[in-house]
């Protein structure tokens, strides 16, 4: 893409598997790998002379991405009255979504290059900026990224690490819907749905803070939603 502004560039290969099995089962995968390149700033331009200052991984940059989906319409059961309007008419339904976490820059937290726009990036001093996304819960939202590794930009400079070089946590979640529907009449029918959201519970980590001035410098001080139910009758006519 392309504008008098900016410009932001997007390659990707997509591979796309659809199954439908009898009995009612069909199940879909895809999975994503793409690169987008893009020369806008993580608040704005950051060095308002250069704007290719700016110029590396978007902020929407998500390398991988895989979905997978499930959807079962439950066999009828040939049964009449009361046991047929309980067994029959049931679905079930599931998503998967597995994807990189979104990079995210370093910065100086401090106007040193006077440029009045207030969003310089920090100076890389060396060393290992990533740190083993593997280790322990309390290890990983204590110290997420090497903090020693950056210091203030020097004054009259906008800082000399990349934009974008680091990468918070991996995205993981499932989600699960129940349905059931009971036709009372040939023109009115119940959908009674139970869905989770994150049924697994899985934890799914926020960025760091990665402010320079911030106290709270590296450290993860917030997370995605827990597993979340939600239950919805729905009277169709």
């Amino acid at each position: 893409m392309f504008s008098s502004d900016n410009n932001s560039h997007y390659n990707a290969m997509k591979l796309n598997i659809e199954k439908r099995f009898s009995r009612g089962l069909s199940v879909l995968a895809n999975y994503t790998w793409s690169k987008m390149i893009d020369d806008f700033g993580n608040s704005g331009t950051t060095n308002p002379f250069n704007r290719r200052f700016d110029y590396g991984t978007s902020n929407d940059d998500i390398p991988h991405l895989f979905h997978f989906s499930a959807v079962w319409q439950i066999p009828q059961i040939s049964m009449r009255g009361f046991g047929g309007a309980i067994l029959n008419g049931w679905g079930l339904t599931g998503i998967s979504t597995w994807r990189s976490g979104f990079p995210f820059s370093v910065t100086s937290g401090s106007d040193n290059a006077f440029s009045g726009v207030g969003s310089d990036r920090a100076d890389y001093v060396g060393g290992n900026a990533a740190l083993d996304s593997g280790r322990p819960h309390g290890d990983l939202i204590a110290r997420y990224f090497n903090t020693d590794a950056f210091v203030p930009n020097a004054i009259g400079t906008f800082g000399n690490s990349g934009k974008n070089i680091l990468r918070a946590p991996r995205f993981f979640g499932t989600d699960v819907g129940l349905l059931k529907t009971n036709h009372i009449r040939e023109r009115f029918s119940t959908q009674f749905r139970a869905e989770f959201f994150n049924v697994f519970n899985h934890v799914n980590f926020n960025g760091p803070s990665a402010n320079l001035s911030s106290a709270s410098l590296g450290r993860i001080t917030s997370a995605g939603d827990p597993r979340i139910l939600q239950l919805a009758l729905k009277l169709q006519f």
